[in-house]
């Protein structure tokens, strides 16, 4: 069970990832797992015709969640998400509901101070600090296809 929700990680800012990904995904449903409390995210999705769903279960509703959850998307974002979860089967949990959507997954990964050694952050906020490279093998373990670039792991 993972002891820090991480919920105090929620930037009130858009993605660069959906930043850089929505011009090609209009008319196109997305979720985002772990998306965190704020809409700027969504707001900036539907100026492009995407509809966005977000699921995060520290900081949405259980209606919300429920809905996002029930959606049928495209593609999956699960941004800076895997680095802020402390417990390895949870961690595990959140890359297994991505893949059971079986759609491409876009996994991006904030390294943090990069030691490999988690560590609290802030209050409520933890950082698992591991480079990119290290998620591949787990990933592996859920997708057929991981295709890492930089900080960006794309799995189908």
């Amino acid at each position: 069970m993972q002891e820090v929700t991480s919920a105090a990680t929620s930037l009130l800012q858009v993605s660069p990832v959906l930043k850089a990904m929505l011009p090609n995904l209009v008319g196109r449903t997305v979720l985002d797992i772990g998306g965190g409390r704020f809409d700027a995210n969504k707001q900036f999705a539907e100026a492009f015709g995407v509809k966005l769903y977000v699921y995060d279960k520290f900081n949405r509703s259980a209606e919300e969640n429920r809905e996002a959850l029930a959606c049928r998307p495209d593609v999956i974002i699960c941004n800076n998400v895997l680095n802020v979860i402390d417990d390895g089967q949870a961690l595990r949990n959140v890359i297994a509901l991505c893949a059971s959507y079986q759609v491409p997954c876009h996994f991006t990964i904030y390294e943090g101070n990069k030691s490999g050694i988690g560590s609290k952050s802030k209050e409520d906020c933890w950082q698992r600090n591991w480079r990119a490279g290290k998620y591949v093998p787990i990933l592996k373990k859920f997708f057929d296809s991981v295709i890492r670039k930089g900080n960006l792991i794309i799995c189908q």
